[in-house]
């Protein structure tokens, strides 16, 4: 069940909802394949960007421990950038991903802001489908503007790791985010206090992938507040697992969705629908405009 106080603040236009790799996994290409996961994903550049074989195996013992950011920091470090940067592009432009049911689920919730540590560009897509090319603002940390974008009412995309469209600015690995706070660091403190003064809904994201384990590392998202933010997650998934956990480290409640086992995500797109219904229902109820 979607609560009335996250309903409210979604029509009040004060949730960000920040999507992860999850969201994107609900999208397919002409072919019927979905974006890769984050294993999939570092198994692919690593075949792609590094020669030396033990380069390529110090990545296979990180991914079999599911250190994903030490073996991202071996495909960055090690790999040649200009394969990494063909790779990245090939996989999240070129297959033409096309934006699920749930992206245009959200678009028509619209939010203030939405956030994103993807690569893809399908929420761009399902924006511009929905209302056209200048509908919203893009910003990633090599941009600058956030703020006086903050402070007008219009829609606003935050890729917080970057595009696929611009593969050699992409946030992979840790030192990639540290970089990030080094060389970029209003735009990195702007987004922690978007982050710490609005409620956030996290759709898509795993708590043990490593971008939100970076986010919530970094942006500290745990307050002395009793307003919580909330993320959607399966009933099989880690998180669900640690539930409480959550709660009393990050102030995060817990919106679940059934599953059969960890690889079915058959209720994903129900249960957005679901909040879409509740929020036109408040929105129509109290006059709110999207």
């Amino acid at each position: 069940m979607w609560p009335d106080s996250l309903v409210r603040e979604i029509v009040e236009k004060r949730c960000i909802i920040h999507l992860g790799s999850g969201m994107s996994c609900q999208s397919v290409d002409e072919h019927g394949n979905r974006p890769p996961s984050w294993e999939a994903l570092l198994n692919t550049l690593k075949d792609s960007t590094l020669s030396e074989v033990e380069d390529k195996n110090l990545v296979d013992e990180f991914i079999s421990q599911k250190k994903y950011l030490d073996a991202a920091e071996v495909i960055r470090t090690k790999g040649s950038p200009a394969e990494y940067n063909a790779k990245i592009r090939e996989i999240f432009i070129e297959n033409n991903f096309i934006p699920s049911t749930a992206h245009k689920d959200l678009v028509n919730i619209s939010p203030r802001i939405f956030s994103t540590t993807n690569y893809d560009t399908l929420v761009e897509g399902a924006l511009i489908e929905n209302s056209g090319n200048n509908s919203f603002t893009q910003y990633e940390h090599t941009r600058d503007g956030l703020l006086d974008s903050v402070r007008s009412p219009s829609t606003i995309l935050i890729k917080m790791h970057g595009c696929a469209k611009h593969a050699a600015d992409t946030i992979l690995s840790r030192s990639d985010y540290f970089n990030l706070r080094k060389k970029h660091r209003s735009f990195f403190e702007l987004t922690s206090s978007l982050y710490k003064l609005n409620t956030v809904l996290f759709i898509g994201c795993g708590i043990e992938d490593p971008d939100i384990n970076l986010i919530l590392e970094n942006n500290n998202i745990e307050t002395d507040t009793t307003n919580p933010s909330y993320a959607m997650v399966g009933s099989r998934s880690y998180a669900a697992r640690i539930k409480e956990t959550i709660k009393s480290q990050y102030n995060i409640e817990l919106i679940i969705y059934e599953q059969y086992n960890e690889d079915d995500h058959s209720k994903f797109e129900i249960k957005l629908n679901e909040l879409k219904d509740r929020v036109d229902v408040i929105r129509t109820k109290y006059g709110a405009t999207s």
